[in-house]
């Protein structure tokens, strides 16, 4: 039975023992009972005065004699620790007052079983015997309720630990909601502007638009409340955001995919490859009268899945990959994955960026 009738730690109510733990004092106190009695043994002369098998009789009697005393010292320390103290203070004065009357009474047991000489004193040798049983057993009841309180301490400052990490976790959801929080309107109402322009100067396109603007939105909106999603959706939702621009750009804007079908359904963290998507847009092909290629494309290299999104426009700029929404993205994938995932630019040959996000290959979901 392993069950403990505790309180919790420093709170004044009152403290019970386990099972275990008492098992524990009782294996302490007969190793220590067993140890003093094996000073009979070492006695300078004992083997030359007497044979060996009436030594061990003897050590024998002196052990029972020993069990004794140490078995009504146990009995005594397991009451003061079973019932209930409002202090440590209290505790302690306890135990030494049950220890001393276990120790009594054990002496007092063998006298009857072995009286004294008439000639000795009896108060004298139980006075003499209980103080020395009672330094023993203090030492040890001392030890043990420092070994408890060694425990109890790791204990409180392990729960102290888990309290921290929970605390650290949900300050990192709460701002992965705030950045989320920032990337959705980032998206939307761009994209929205957008549509309500070409609405305005050529309608029957801005109903194309329009219609590739709900698209995107069906697409878009299941995936905005989850950390993780799956490269395919992803890749939808590229699709749908780019052919909302191609109605705007017409041949300014061409785009290509390279995303073998094995990796479509290993997970991805949203809105990452539609945030480098809207920044090659507008920092990549809107400056540029010509426009110019996006190509996405996705691979495995090192348990990482790397996706990447590359632009022919104006290149590595003062101002390219520095606005909200990469800052964002970089804030995200520190709070879903630490330092196991990262995002980088490079300049993309014969002209334009390359963007970068690798994330570490986690188990698909299931379908």
């Amino acid at each position: 039975m392993e069950e403990s009738l505790g309180s919790a730690p420093g709170s004044m109510a009152p403290q019970w023992a386990s099972w275990s733990s008492l098992w524990r004092g009782g294996l302490l106190a007969l190793s220590v009972v067993f140890v003093l009695s094996t000073q009979l043994l070492f006695q300078f002369g004992l083997y030359g005065a007497w044979p060996l098998p009436d030594i061990l009789l003897g050590w024998l009697e002196h052990l029972a004699d020993q069990l004794i005393v140490g078995g009504c010292i146990f009995a005594g320390a397991a009451a003061a620790v079973l019932i209930p103290a409002r202090s440590t203070a209290w505790k302690m004065v306890l135990l030494v007052t049950l220890i001393a009357l276990g120790a009594l009474v054990g002496e007092a047991l063998l006298m009857l079983r072995l009286p004294l000489p008439p000639s000795m004193s009896v108060a004298g040798i139980l006075l003499s015997r209980v103080a020395r049983w009672l330094v023993v057993a203090g030492l040890v009841s001392f030890f043990f309720v420092l070994q408890r309180q060694a425990v109890e301490t790791a204990a409180r400052t392990h729960e102290s630990e888990l309290r921290r990490i929970r605390l650290d976790q949900q300050m990192a959801e709460a701002r992965l909601q705030a950045l989320r929080a920032q990337i959705e309107p980032h998206f939307l109402f761009n994209t929205l502007a957008n549509v309500q322009q070409l609405y305005r100067t050529e309608p029957g396109r801005g109903r194309e638009m329009l219609a590739n603007f709900v698209k995107y939105l069906r697409t878009a909106l299941p995936q905005m409340r989850h950390d993780e999603t799956t490269l395919r959706h992803e890749v939808d939702l590229a699709r749908a955001y780019l052919d909302v621009l191609q109605v705007r750009m017409g041949e300014r804007l061409k785009v290509c995919y390279d995303v073998p079908e094995d990796l479509a359904g290993l997970p991805f963290p949203p809105l990452a490859l539609s945030t480098l998507t809207e920044n090659a847009i507008k920092h990549g092909l809107n400056p540029l009268p010509e426009g110019g290629t996006i190509e996405i494309g996705a691979r495995v290299q090192g348990g990482r899945l790397k996706v990447s999104v590359a632009d022919t426009g104006a290149g590595l700029r003062a101002s390219g990959g520095t606005g909200a929404g990469v800052a964002n993205l970089r804030a995200r994938l520190a709070a879903l994955y630490g330092n196991a995932a990262n995002l980088e630019f490079e300049a993309n040959a014969p002209r334009g960026i390359r963007a970068t996000v690798a994330v570490p290959i986690r188990n698909a979901p299931k379908a």
